[in-house]
Protein backbone atom coordinates (compact mmCIF):
# COMPACT_ATOMS: atom_id res chain seq x y z
CA UNK A 1 0.00 0.00 0.00
CA UNK A 2 2.89 2.31 0.81
CA UNK A 3 4.49 1.62 -2.59
CA UNK A 4 1.20 2.38 -4.33
CA UNK A 5 0.90 5.69 -2.45
CA UNK A 6 4.48 6.54 -3.37
CA UNK A 7 3.83 5.81 -7.05
CA UNK A 8 0.65 7.88 -6.99
CA UNK A 9 2.49 10.79 -5.39
CA UNK A 10 5.30 10.51 -7.95
CA UNK A 11 2.77 10.50 -10.80
CA UNK A 12 1.01 13.68 -9.65
CA UNK A 13 4.36 15.29 -8.94
CA UNK A 14 5.48 14.63 -12.50
CA UNK A 15 2.29 15.98 -14.09
CA UNK A 16 1.98 18.96 -11.74
CA UNK A 17 4.04 21.37 -13.94
CA UNK A 18 1.74 20.73 -16.90
CA UNK A 19 -1.34 20.89 -14.67
CA UNK A 20 -0.31 24.22 -13.12
CA UNK A 21 0.43 25.76 -16.53
CA UNK A 22 -2.88 24.47 -17.90
CA UNK A 23 -4.86 25.87 -14.97
CA UNK A 24 -3.16 29.29 -15.07
CA UNK A 25 -2.80 29.82 -18.82
CA UNK A 26 -5.47 27.52 -20.22
CA UNK A 27 -8.51 26.89 -18.08
CA UNK A 28 -8.53 30.22 -16.20
CA UNK A 29 -8.39 32.43 -19.35
CA UNK A 30 -11.11 30.30 -20.97
CA UNK A 31 -13.46 30.61 -18.01
CA UNK A 32 -12.67 34.31 -17.58
CA UNK A 33 -13.41 34.86 -21.27
CA UNK A 34 -16.70 33.03 -20.84
CA UNK A 35 -17.58 35.36 -17.96
CA UNK A 36 -16.66 38.45 -20.02
CA UNK A 37 -18.86 37.27 -22.89
CA UNK A 38 -21.89 37.91 -20.65
CA UNK A 39 -20.84 41.49 -19.86
CA UNK A 40 -20.38 44.81 -21.64
CA UNK A 41 -16.57 44.70 -21.45
CA UNK A 42 -14.85 46.79 -24.13
CA UNK A 43 -11.33 46.95 -22.72
CA UNK A 44 -11.43 49.99 -20.45
CA UNK A 45 -14.33 49.29 -18.09
CA UNK A 46 -13.04 46.30 -16.17
CA UNK A 47 -14.10 47.91 -12.87
CA UNK A 48 -17.54 48.91 -14.18
CA UNK A 49 -18.79 45.76 -15.82
CA UNK A 50 -22.49 45.24 -16.40
CA UNK A 51 -24.07 41.85 -16.86
CA UNK A 52 -25.84 41.74 -20.25
CA UNK A 53 -26.96 38.11 -20.31
CA UNK A 54 -27.06 36.53 -23.77
CA UNK A 55 -27.06 39.90 -25.56
CA UNK A 56 -23.64 39.32 -27.16
CA UNK A 57 -24.59 35.83 -28.28
CA UNK A 58 -27.80 37.16 -29.80
CA UNK A 59 -25.77 39.76 -31.68
CA UNK A 60 -23.59 37.04 -33.21
CA UNK A 61 -26.57 35.44 -34.97
CA UNK A 62 -27.92 38.81 -36.14
CA UNK A 63 -24.51 39.96 -37.39
CA UNK A 64 -24.48 39.41 -41.17
CA UNK A 65 -20.67 39.60 -41.26
CA UNK A 66 -20.40 36.89 -38.62
CA UNK A 67 -22.85 34.60 -40.40
CA UNK A 68 -21.16 35.16 -43.75
CA UNK A 69 -17.76 34.44 -42.18
CA UNK A 70 -19.11 31.28 -40.51
CA UNK A 71 -20.59 30.02 -43.78
CA UNK A 72 -17.33 30.66 -45.64
CA UNK A 73 -15.34 28.92 -42.91
CA UNK A 74 -17.58 25.85 -43.07
CA UNK A 75 -17.21 25.72 -46.87
CA UNK A 76 -13.42 25.98 -46.64
CA UNK A 77 -13.43 23.26 -43.96
CA UNK A 78 -15.70 21.02 -46.07
CA UNK A 79 -13.10 21.08 -48.87
CA UNK A 80 -9.88 21.39 -46.89
CA UNK A 81 -10.39 18.54 -44.41
CA UNK A 82 -11.40 15.69 -46.78
CA UNK A 83 -8.90 16.73 -49.46
CA UNK A 84 -6.15 17.17 -46.87
CA UNK A 85 -6.82 13.77 -45.32
CA UNK A 86 -6.93 12.04 -48.72
CA UNK A 87 -3.79 13.80 -49.92
CA UNK A 88 -1.88 12.97 -46.73
CA UNK A 89 -2.93 9.32 -46.93
CA UNK A 90 -2.13 9.09 -50.65
CA UNK A 91 1.34 10.55 -50.17
CA UNK A 92 1.96 8.19 -47.24
CA UNK A 93 1.02 5.19 -49.39
CA UNK A 94 3.43 6.34 -52.10
CA UNK A 95 6.21 6.96 -49.58
CA UNK A 96 5.70 3.63 -47.84
CA UNK A 97 7.23 1.65 -50.69
CA UNK A 98 10.84 0.49 -50.54
CA UNK A 99 12.68 2.51 -53.16
CA UNK A 100 16.12 4.06 -53.18
CA UNK A 101 16.21 7.47 -51.54
CA UNK A 102 12.72 7.21 -50.05
CA UNK A 103 13.93 9.11 -46.96
CA UNK A 104 14.72 12.12 -49.14
CA UNK A 105 11.25 12.05 -50.69
CA UNK A 106 9.65 11.83 -47.25
CA UNK A 107 11.63 14.86 -46.10
CA UNK A 108 10.64 16.85 -49.19
CA UNK A 109 6.93 16.18 -48.74
CA UNK A 110 7.07 16.86 -45.00
CA UNK A 111 8.97 20.17 -45.25
CA UNK A 112 5.95 22.34 -46.23
CA UNK A 113 4.26 21.53 -42.93
CA UNK A 114 7.12 23.07 -40.91
CA UNK A 115 7.61 26.18 -43.06
CA UNK A 116 6.32 29.26 -41.15
CA UNK A 117 2.89 30.41 -42.28
CA UNK A 118 4.19 33.86 -43.20
CA UNK A 119 6.83 32.44 -45.53
CA UNK A 120 4.31 30.08 -47.10
CA UNK A 121 1.83 32.89 -47.78
CA UNK A 122 4.50 35.13 -49.34
CA UNK A 123 5.59 32.29 -51.61
CA UNK A 124 2.04 31.52 -52.71
CA UNK A 125 1.26 35.21 -53.27
CA UNK A 126 4.14 35.27 -55.72
CA UNK A 127 2.80 32.14 -57.43
CA UNK A 128 -0.75 33.53 -57.58
CA UNK A 129 0.33 36.98 -58.79
CA UNK A 130 -1.45 38.30 -61.88
CA UNK A 131 1.80 39.94 -63.01
CA UNK A 132 4.10 37.13 -64.14
CA UNK A 133 2.94 34.75 -61.41
CA UNK A 134 4.15 31.17 -61.79
CA UNK A 135 0.66 29.69 -62.20
CA UNK A 136 -0.35 32.21 -64.86
CA UNK A 137 2.92 31.65 -66.71
CA UNK A 138 2.10 27.94 -66.80
CA UNK A 139 -1.35 28.76 -68.18
CA UNK A 140 0.30 30.93 -70.85
CA UNK A 141 2.53 28.05 -71.93
CA UNK A 142 -0.57 25.87 -72.27
CA UNK A 143 -2.32 28.64 -74.26
CA UNK A 144 -5.01 28.94 -71.59
CA UNK A 145 -6.52 32.21 -70.33
CA UNK A 146 -4.87 33.77 -67.28
CA UNK A 147 -6.69 33.71 -63.95
CA UNK A 148 -6.92 36.39 -61.29
CA UNK A 149 -6.15 33.94 -58.48
CA UNK A 150 -6.40 36.54 -55.72
CA UNK A 151 -9.54 38.16 -57.11
CA UNK A 152 -13.10 37.77 -55.84
CA UNK A 153 -13.94 34.69 -57.93
CA UNK A 154 -10.88 32.56 -57.14
CA UNK A 155 -9.71 33.78 -53.72
CA UNK A 156 -11.26 30.86 -51.81
CA UNK A 157 -9.91 28.33 -54.32
CA UNK A 158 -6.44 29.85 -53.91
CA UNK A 159 -6.75 29.67 -50.13
CA UNK A 160 -7.68 25.97 -50.20
CA UNK A 161 -4.83 25.22 -52.62
CA UNK A 162 -2.36 26.93 -50.29
CA UNK A 163 -3.71 25.06 -47.26
CA UNK A 164 -3.43 21.71 -49.06
CA UNK A 165 0.25 22.42 -49.70
CA UNK A 166 0.81 21.72 -46.01
CA UNK A 167 -0.99 18.36 -46.11
CA UNK A 168 2.40 16.67 -45.90
CA UNK A 169 2.23 17.11 -42.13
CA UNK A 170 -0.24 14.23 -42.02
CA UNK A 171 2.18 12.02 -43.94
CA UNK A 172 4.24 11.37 -40.81
CA UNK A 173 1.21 10.15 -38.84
CA UNK A 174 -0.06 8.09 -41.76
CA UNK A 175 3.33 6.48 -42.26
CA UNK A 176 3.40 5.49 -38.60
CA UNK A 177 -0.04 3.93 -39.03
CA UNK A 178 1.04 2.05 -42.15
CA UNK A 179 4.12 0.72 -40.39
CA UNK A 180 1.88 -0.63 -37.62
CA UNK A 181 -0.08 -2.90 -39.95
CA UNK A 182 1.18 -6.50 -39.54
CA UNK A 183 3.01 -7.75 -42.61
CA UNK A 184 1.51 -11.21 -42.02
CA UNK A 185 -1.87 -9.91 -43.20
CA UNK A 186 -0.44 -8.85 -46.56
CA UNK A 187 1.48 -12.10 -46.94
CA UNK A 188 -1.63 -14.19 -46.21
CA UNK A 189 -3.69 -12.12 -48.66
CA UNK A 190 -1.00 -12.47 -51.33
CA UNK A 191 -0.95 -16.25 -50.87
CA UNK A 192 -4.73 -16.26 -51.33
CA UNK A 193 -4.27 -14.41 -54.62
CA UNK A 194 -5.56 -11.00 -53.53
CA UNK A 195 -4.68 -8.16 -55.89
CA UNK A 196 -2.96 -4.95 -54.81
CA UNK A 197 -6.26 -3.06 -54.95
CA UNK A 198 -7.97 -5.75 -52.89
CA UNK A 199 -5.22 -5.60 -50.24
CA UNK A 200 -5.60 -1.81 -50.15
CA UNK A 201 -9.38 -1.85 -49.69
CA UNK A 202 -9.64 -4.85 -47.36
CA UNK A 203 -6.51 -4.51 -45.23
CA UNK A 204 -4.82 -1.13 -45.48
CA UNK A 205 -7.79 1.22 -45.43
CA UNK A 206 -9.77 -0.57 -42.68
CA UNK A 207 -6.73 -0.71 -40.39
CA UNK A 208 -5.87 2.92 -41.18
CA UNK A 209 -9.30 4.23 -40.17
CA UNK A 210 -8.19 5.06 -36.58
CA UNK A 211 -5.44 7.26 -38.04
CA UNK A 212 -7.88 8.79 -40.54
CA UNK A 213 -10.26 9.45 -37.67
CA UNK A 214 -7.54 11.33 -35.78
CA UNK A 215 -6.60 13.36 -38.87
CA UNK A 216 -10.24 14.31 -39.48
CA UNK A 217 -10.68 15.57 -35.92
CA UNK A 218 -7.45 17.57 -36.01
CA UNK A 219 -8.26 18.87 -39.48
CA UNK A 220 -11.66 20.17 -38.37
CA UNK A 221 -10.17 21.91 -35.33
CA UNK A 222 -7.41 23.50 -37.41
CA UNK A 223 -9.58 24.56 -40.37
CA UNK A 224 -12.15 26.30 -38.21
CA UNK A 225 -9.39 28.41 -36.61
CA UNK A 226 -7.61 29.61 -39.75
CA UNK A 227 -6.57 33.25 -39.37
CA UNK A 228 -3.19 34.30 -40.74
CA UNK A 229 -3.39 32.76 -44.23
CA UNK A 230 -6.54 34.51 -45.56
CA UNK A 231 -5.41 37.89 -44.22
CA UNK A 232 -1.91 37.85 -45.68
CA UNK A 233 -2.95 36.17 -48.92
CA UNK A 234 -5.11 39.12 -50.02
CA UNK A 235 -3.70 41.86 -47.78
CA UNK A 236 -0.59 43.09 -46.01
CA UNK A 237 -1.68 43.97 -42.45
CA UNK A 238 -2.75 41.68 -39.63
CA UNK A 239 -5.76 43.86 -38.78
CA UNK A 240 -6.73 44.49 -42.40
CA UNK A 241 -9.99 43.02 -43.64
CA UNK A 242 -9.28 40.35 -46.28
CA UNK A 243 -11.24 40.07 -49.50
CA UNK A 244 -14.86 39.02 -48.85
CA UNK A 245 -14.61 35.36 -50.05
CA UNK A 246 -11.73 34.82 -47.59
CA UNK A 247 -13.33 36.63 -44.66
CA UNK A 248 -13.37 33.69 -42.24
CA UNK A 249 -14.97 33.40 -38.82
CA UNK A 250 -11.76 33.51 -36.78
CA UNK A 251 -10.68 36.60 -38.72
CA UNK A 252 -13.98 38.26 -37.82
CA UNK A 253 -13.54 37.42 -34.13
CA UNK A 254 -9.94 38.68 -34.11
CA UNK A 255 -10.95 41.97 -35.72
CA UNK A 256 -13.84 42.53 -33.33
CA UNK A 257 -11.48 42.13 -30.37
CA UNK A 258 -8.32 43.89 -31.49
CA UNK A 259 -9.48 46.30 -34.20
CA UNK A 260 -12.76 47.48 -32.66
CA UNK A 261 -12.16 46.67 -28.96
CA UNK A 262 -15.44 44.72 -28.75
CA UNK A 263 -13.93 42.29 -26.28
CA UNK A 264 -17.12 40.85 -24.83
CA UNK A 265 -18.64 40.34 -28.28
CA UNK A 266 -15.39 38.77 -29.47
CA UNK A 267 -15.44 36.34 -26.55
CA UNK A 268 -19.00 35.36 -27.50
CA UNK A 269 -17.84 34.73 -31.08
CA UNK A 270 -15.02 32.50 -29.87
CA UNK A 271 -17.22 30.53 -27.48
CA UNK A 272 -19.71 29.88 -30.27
CA UNK A 273 -16.79 28.66 -32.38
CA UNK A 274 -15.77 26.39 -29.49
CA UNK A 275 -19.28 24.93 -29.39
CA UNK A 276 -19.27 24.39 -33.16
CA UNK A 277 -15.94 22.55 -32.95
CA UNK A 278 -17.28 20.49 -30.04
CA UNK A 279 -20.47 19.65 -31.93
CA UNK A 280 -18.64 18.59 -35.09
CA UNK A 281 -16.18 16.54 -33.03
CA UNK A 282 -19.06 14.77 -31.28
CA UNK A 283 -20.66 14.00 -34.66
CA UNK A 284 -17.41 12.46 -35.90
CA UNK A 285 -17.00 10.49 -32.65
CA UNK A 286 -20.58 9.18 -32.73
CA UNK A 287 -20.41 8.17 -36.40
CA UNK A 288 -16.94 6.64 -36.01
CA UNK A 289 -18.44 3.35 -34.84
CA UNK A 290 -19.73 2.82 -38.39
CA UNK A 291 -16.45 3.36 -40.21
CA UNK A 292 -13.52 3.15 -37.78
CA UNK A 293 -12.16 -0.38 -37.36
CA UNK A 294 -9.65 -1.62 -34.80
CA UNK A 295 -7.43 -4.68 -34.87
CA UNK A 296 -8.95 -5.97 -31.66
CA UNK A 297 -12.48 -5.59 -30.40
CA UNK A 298 -12.89 -2.95 -27.71
CA UNK A 299 -15.11 -4.64 -25.16
CA UNK A 300 -16.19 -3.65 -21.71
Amino acid sequence: MKDRTRRTFAFYLMVSPWLIVFLLFGLYPMLYGLFLSFTNYYGFNIHHLKFTGFHNYHNVFTDTDAMHALGTTLVVTAFNVPLGVLLGLGLALLLNVKVRGVGVYRTIFYLPSIVPALSSVLMWKFMFSSNDGILNNILKLLHLPEVNWLGYDYATVSLVMMLLWGAGGGVLINLAGLKGIPRELYEAAEIDGASGLSRLTHITLPLMTPVIFFNVIMGIIGSLQIYLQPILLTGTELLARPIEPNYLYFVHAFQQIFAFQRFAYGMALLWILFLIILLLSIVVFVTSKYWVHYETDQEG
